[in-house]
């Protein structure tokens, strides 16, 4: 394990590695949240085609989920993404075998698709949140707006709507500002939600799979620290490490001031 981070921000760390050896290295119940963005299982992107069957993913799935498990606080949350394809299997013969709560599972719907013959078109993604036993939402951090004339009712909470389990994000164009080169990027905007609804400034989250970097960017901008793995090195160098560097920077420097 490389940890690319080392000396320059603080409490977090970034590895090229795998990450079961650096979940195997964190303590027991010592982490606030986790967000994982595994391979999807013969999607999209080199990553998705490396397990030989699907029997092989989800042993795989089950080995770090494992750690997942026994390095989570019991106030901690745990988020997992999957696609339609193998998400109602991961779920069963993973993630409900550990004794965490189901709590949603959330659709995030980007709205565009490519249309199929065979299957309505898919504009959506899925994203399964499990928590242990104290685990309690942040809801004032990600509420959301009435519709047009909804807030006028004196009844309603002032900061806006409670957050439901149906996300709409547009997914990362080749024109944003925030596009890289990942084929699986998650926009920053949804990954905060995750983070301010499930830790608080100063907390531990894990990424397990760094990927765009786009958890490890909403971490530092939101004050939460962080231990994140990528296999990837041209991911790490190239990505990563580029996008985070004016984030670290700077938050080196208002450490100073």
């Amino acid at each position: 394990m490389k940890n690319v981070l080392h000396g320059q921000f603080g409490g977090s760390s970034l590895y090229i590695s795998d990450c079961i050896p650096v979940l195997r290295s964190l303590p027991a119940g010592s982490v606030d949240l986790v967000i994982a963005d595994p391979p999807y299982y013969r999607m999209r992107g080199e990553f998705d085609f490396i397990f030989r069957s699907e029997r092989e993913y989800l042993e795989w799935c089950m080995e770090w989920v494992r750690e997942c498990y026994r390095i989570l606080k019991p106030t901690g949350a745990f988020y997992c993404w999957g696609s339609s394809r193998m998400i109602d299997r991961v779920s069963v013969e993973v993630l409900n075998r550990f004794g965490w709560i189901k709590r949603n599972l959330i659709v995030w719907n980007y709205k565009t698709g490519r249309p199929g013959k065979g299957a309505y078109r898919v504009e959506t993604e899925f994203l399964w949140f499990y928590s242990n036993q104290y685990h309690e939402i942040n809801q004032d951090a990600v509420r959301i707006p009435y519709l047009p004339g909804g807030e006028k009712d004196k009844r309603k909470n002032p900061k806006g709507k409670s957050c439901g389990n149906v996300w709409e994000f547009s997914r990362i164009m080749p024109n944003y500002k925030e596009a890289t080169a990942h084929p699986t990027q998650k926009p920053e905007k949804l990954v905060e939600r995750i983070v301010l609804a499930s830790s608080n400034t100063g907390d531990m989250v894990v990424i397990p799979f760094a990927g765009s970097g786009s958890e490890i960017a909403v971490c530092i901008k939101n004050g939460r620290n962080f231990t994140a793995s990528e296999i990837n090195d041209t991911y790490v160098k190239d990505i990563i490490l580029p996008r985070i560097k004016p984030l670290i920077d700077s938050d080196c420097l208002r450490r100073q001031e």
